[in-house]
Parts: C-alpha cells; sequence; structure tokens
C-alpha cells in the first residue's frame, strides 16, 4: 500500500533538512501544500529539496513553479478540478495529476487524474472541526482506474485498518507533523505498516 505525506501547514526551521531525510527514508510522494503562504516561500523551501528529489514532489499551490524546479506532480483541490483548471495545463500527458473528492461516487469523473484523496476517513488530527465522513463496515467500491488515497486522522495503527477498507493508500499529514521532532521516527513506522502484507 502506498504512503503519501502532506506537508505540514506552516513553515518552521529546519524543515527543508527534515523533508531530505524523509526522502532518504523512502517517502516516495511529498505534497507541498502551505493555504496563504507566498510564493517566495515556496520557491525557497523548495529550493533547499535535495534535487534528486524534487520529481517526487506534488504542488498543491503556485503550479507554475514546476517548470523551474522541473516538478512534474500537480494537485487540484476538488474546487479547481470542478473549475476545469487542469484542463488548461499545456502538457497534462507529461504530468502526473491528483485531486480530492468527498464522494466516493465521483470516482468515475476522475479520468485525467492518477490518484484522489478522499476522506477524512478518520476525525482529523490537524482540524478538530473535520469529522470522520465513512460509516462503520465502509468498504471502498472503486468502479474507476483512479487510485483513492485515505486521508484524514490517519496514523500507524489505522493503516491496517485502511486497507481493509480497500484503499490503495494512505497520507499522513497532523500525526506526522504536531511533534516535527518524532516525525522522521514517526513516517518510519507507517511506511513500514505499509509495506507489510500480513495483517499484523
Amino acid at each position: 500500500m502506498e504512503l503519501i505525506v502532506i506537508s505540514n501547514p506552516r513553515f518552521f526551521e529546519g524543515e527543508a533538512a527534515l523533508i531530505n531525510q524523509l526522502f532518504e527514508s523512502g517517502m516516495e510522494r511529498f505534497h507541498l501544500r502551505k493555504e496563504g503562504a507566498e510564493k517566495h516561500e515556496y520557491e525557497q523551501l523548495l529550493g533547499n529539496i535535495n534535487p534528486e528529489y524534487l520529481e517526487r514532489v506534488a504542488l498543491h499551490q503556485f503550479h507554475e513553479l514546476a517548470v523551474d524546479f522541473g516538478i512534474r506532480r500537480l494537485h487540484f483541490p476538488e474546487a479547481q478540478r470542478k473549475e476545469g483548471q487542469h484542463l488548461l495545463l499545456r502538457s497534462p500527458e507529461t504530468t502526473n495529476l491528483s485531486t480530492s473528492i468527498h464522494n466516493t461516487d465521483q470516482i468515475t469523473d476522475l479520468e485525467n487524474f492518477k490518484y484522489t484523496f478522499y476522506g477524512p476517513v478518520f476525525q482529523s488530527i490537524s482540524k478538530k472541526d473535520y469529522p470522520s465522513v465513512v460509516p462503520d463496515g465502509f468498504k471502498l467500491r472503486n468502479p474507476g482506474t483512479v487510485k483513492v488515497i485515505a486521508l484524514g486522522g490517519i496514523t500507524p495503527e489505522k493503516i491496517n485498518l485502511v486497507r481493509q477498507m480497500g484503499f490503495d493508500g494512505a497520507a499522513i499529514l497532523g500525526s506526522l507533523w504536531n511533534i516535527p521532532e518524532l516525525a522522521l521516527n514517526h513516517f518510519k513506522k507507517s511506511l513500514e505498516k505499509c509495506q507489510r502484507t500480513d495483517p499484523m
């Protein structure tokens, strides 16, 4: 099962170094999302990430920076997708696109996207007013070819449950960044859980 890391919503000291350590420890995909950030702040952070890892970064804002940094992963939130902003890309065939949904009925509408986030699957850790949208006994029925990534309240202890629900992967955010000094260890535990094929 895949594991995706979403950035801390806020910038913090030593962030780029920690991101590089996460990549070194096996992080395959890193979503850079910082609502309200300035473009120059994005540029500074991206400039301090090891260039060999930039191909694993997905941009949520300032998509135009993709050209400058050789990034080919772009995320379009639900509102932007519904506006058709992803259709304005010059070369969408060479770009990996992702999006977000809040209703599984929308999966069949995502033909231009590689994967989508769905949630909150559990009570959000980073946003206390975001309760789970998943009912007890939920089992994902994915009629499309787009991978569905569980988002919201994901901890290492819940990854096996995410797998049992039928998701293709899990995204971690609040549980990783609440205590940044423990983020690397927390990531390694989450990755180990995702890579295991047994239910333990």
